[in-house]
C-alpha cells in the first residue's frame, strides 16, 4: 500500500497520507471494492476535507455521509456523472465499515446528470496569478499566463485554448479579441483585466503558432492537465471548466445581455446559462425594483460597458 500514489499535490499528499493508507487497510475487507479503488476515492475525499473544507483528520469527520455527499457534489467538478456515482458508493462502504453502522442509514439525494462548475472567487484568481508568475521559466509563466487568460478572460473550452493560434489573436487600439474556429466558431473579445499576456504572445511568436505550449502539433485531452501537474500547485488548481464558469458568471454579475453573451460562449441555448444562475451576486432591493420598473434605462448604463467588451 506504501507503493500508492494519488494525483495530488505532494505537501497536501504527505499530510494526508497515513490517515489515507490506515482507513484503507482497515476497510478493504469489508468493502466489495479492492485496495486500488479505495485509494483513489480516499485519498481525493482526505485531501479535499483536510485542505477545502477545513475538517480534522478524524473518521467520524472525514467518512461522515454528508461530507461524502457534499465532496462528490462540489469537491470533484471535472469527473464524469457516472465516475461520481462509483466513487460515493465506494467512499459509502468505507464509512459503514469504519464507523461500524448498525442501523440502516437514510439515503442521500440521487446524484444529478451533471454538476455545475464552481466559478472562481476573487482570492482564487489572485492565487491562480502568483501560480502562474512564479512558474520556473520564463516560456511556462506565458503559457500559464495564456492559459488563465484564455480561460478566465474569454471563456474559452480547453479544446479551444488548444487549438488557437497566435494568428487568431486579434489586438487593436480597443482591446485584444479572440478567433475561434472548430464547431463553436466565434469571436470573443477578452475582458480588459486579462488582455496582455494574449497580446504579448500575439506580439512575440510566429502567427501560425500555437497560443499555448506552442510546440504541441495538435489538441489532445491532457494537454493542459499535464502543464499543470508538472507545476507546483499548493493552492487553488487552474481548471478550464471553472476558468469558464468564472467568465460566465462575471458577465452574468455585469449584466451583459443574454444573446451577446451565448454568442461569445458559443451557447446555442439559454438553458446552458441557467447552470451559472446560483452563482450570480445578490442585487441589491433598491437596484432590483429599478431594473424592474425601469428596464429600458438600466439596459442603457449596462449595454454601454457589455458593447465595449462584447461587440
Amino acid at each position: 500500500m506504501s507503493e500508492y500514489e494519488p494525483v495530488l499535490d505532494s505537501t497536501i499528499w504527505a499530510e494526508v497520507r497515513e490517515f489515507v493508507y490506515a482507513a484503507v487497510a482497515d476497510s478493504v475487507r469489508r468493502t466489495p471494492y479492492d485496495e486500488a479503488d479505495l485509494n483513489n476515492a480516499a485519498s481525493h475525499l482526505v485531501a479535499w476535507t483536510w485542505q477545502t473544507a477545513g475538517l480534522p483528520l478524524e473518521r467520524p469527520a472525514v467518512f461522515n455521509r454528508d461530507v461524502i455527499a457534499r465532496f462528490v457534489t462540489v469537491g470533484c467538478p471535472n469527473v464524469k456523472p457516472a465516475t461520481r456515482g462509483n466513487l460515493r458508493s465506494q467512499l459509502l462502504r468505507m464509512s459503514e465499515a469504519l464507523l461500524e453502522a448498525k442501523s440502516v442509514q437514510r439515503r442521500l439525494s440521487p446524484l444529478p446528470p451533471s454538476d455545475p462548475s464552481i466559478p472562481y472567487s476573487a482570492t482564487e484568481l489572485t492565487s491562480l496569478r502568483s501560480w502562474a508568475s512564479t512558474q520556473s521559466t520564463q516560456a511556462r509563466r506565458r503559457n500559464a499566463e495564456v492559459l488563465l487568460a484564455a480561460g478566465a478572460g474569454a471563456g474559452l473550452s480547453a479544446s479551444e485554448i488548444g487549438e488557437l493560434r497566435v494568428r487568431d489573436i486579434i489586438v487593436d487600439k480597443v482591446g485584444v479579441v479572440l478567433t475561434v474556429t472548430g464547431d463553436r466558431s466565434r469571436h470573443v473579445p477578452v475582458l480588459e483585466a486579462w488582455v496582455e499576456p494574449l497580446a504579448m504572445t500575439a506580439r512575440s511568436l510566429e502567427p501560425c503558432s500555437y497560443a499555448f505550449r506552442e510546440r504541441h502539433t495538435c489538441f489532445y485531452p491532457n494537454l493542459i492537465s499535464n502543464f499543470v501537474d508538472r507545476s507546483t500547485v499548493l493552492g487553488v488548481r487552474p481548471q478550464t471548466q471553472r476558468l469558464r464558469a468564472t467568465w460566465i458568471v462575471h458577465h452574468l454579475d455585469a449584466g451583459t445581455p443574454v444573446g451577446i453573451l451565448m454568442r461569445a460562449a458559443g451557447l446555442e441555448s439559454l438553458e446552458a446559462l441557467t447552470r451559472y444562475v446560483q452563482f450570480m451576486n445578490d442585487v441589491e432591493p433598491e437596484s432590483a425594483r429599478i431594473w424592474l420598473m425601469h428596464p429600458q434605462e438600466s439596459l442603457k448604463k449596462h449595454s454601454a460597458g457589455a458593447g465595449r467588451l462584447l461587440r
